[in-house]
């Protein structure tokens, strides 16, 4: 007998997937993605055109944003009760492919994950003052590893509050940066993606907003102490291929969407890892076991955080908003 093919995507479904992906994290909520739906393949394809040359000159950021759009993508098609498998085509338009397959029972893993998805916060606030327990901070970890990914607690806490504190002296002075900052401030009312004004917040660490002309930097010493407080994890990776800047972006993606499940939230700072030999001392002085890609901040909200905006769900289509059917 001849087994029948995977049926291929309804309209509905089509939009439960583009609605899961517009919601992932992005570099300065630029959402660097695209779909385009071909039968029961659903290639991601990454913007090239959204180019932050100050923050991410080397885009770097912006593969880790699809990374995080991936994992988002590939919870949907379970939860729509669809296996799945994910491929890596060598094209230059497509980041990934994700295969559409057969009816498949859906994990109360993932049905939490991807009902996290619409309450995920980028949290740039303090964090209210208690600890995580340290098996929901080892639940994250879990949820982060994999072949190539690393997540790990950072030690040192007075060398990653040295270098912190002088990424933060840097940025605040450099002009291309901040004028490219406050562009992608300014316009998001209009546009529906850049960082929205009120998300931006100099109550908690200077490094955990967007760094400003204003940002305040403490001594190294109460910046130390303060980032005991925090609970802080780093996303690393074996090496530093494109490949594995995606990978490391769903890793993250997964940390944040089990981090939302249990009632926390979190923000990444990615910025100083951008500056010239910072991610190398970060890899010393940390004795970190690969190269760090981006360092998560978590805990318990003090005060609450509206979403983010988002661009037109037909903007995810390079064929418009019928479907990007091909």
């Amino acid at each position: 007998m001849t087994a029948t093919a995977p049926a291929a995507l309804t309209s509905e479904q089509i939009g439960a997937l583009a609605r899961a992906v517009s919601r992932a994290p992005s570099v300065h909520n630029s959402q660097p993605w695209q779909l385009l739906v071909r039968g029961t393949e659903v290639d991601l394809l990454e913007r090239r055109d959204v180019v932050l040359r100050r923050h991410d000159p080397f885009g770097r950021d912006r593969l880790l944003s699809c990374g995080a759009a991936l994992t988002n993508l590939e919870l949907a098609v379970r939860v729509l009760g669809r296996d799945c498998h994910i491929e890596f085509p060598d094209r230059d338009d497509a980041v990934a492919t994700v295969a559409i397959g057969r009816p498949r029972a859906v994990s109360a893993r993932d049905f939490s994950l991807y009902h996290a998805i619409g309450r995920r916060r980028s949290h740039r606030h303090a964090f209210f003052h208690s600890r995580v327990p340290a098996g929901v901070r080892a639940a994250l970890v879990a949820a982060g590893e994999t072949t190539g990914v690393h997540v790990v607690a950072p030690a040192h806490l007075d060398k990653l509050a040295e270098l912190l504190g002088f990424a933060t002296r840097v940025l605040r002075e450099d002009r291309g940066y901040q004028r490219e900052l406050a562009m992608w401030t300014a316009h998001t009312r209009v546009t529906g993606d850049g960082v929205p004004e009120d998300a931006m917040n100099e109550e908690a660490l200077p490094v955990a907003g967007l760094i400003r002309t204003g940002t305040p930097v403490p001594d190294d010493v109460v910046l130390a102490e303060r980032l005991a407080d925090e609970n802080l994890l780093v996303v690393c990776t074996d090496g530093d291929t494109e490949a594995e800047h995606l990978a490391a972006g769903a890793a993250l993606e997964r940390v944040w969407l089990t981090a939302t499940a249990k009632a926390l939230v979190g923000s990444v700072i990615t910025q100083p890892l951008h500056l010239t030999g910072f991610r190398a001392r970060l890899v010393s002085e940390l004795s970190l076991p690969g190269v760090p890609q981006a360092i998560f901040r978590f805990g318990y909200p003090a005060v609450p955080t509206a979403p983010s905006p988002r661009l037109p769900l037909g903007e995810l289509f390079p064929d418009g908003p019928t479907g990007g059917l091909r």
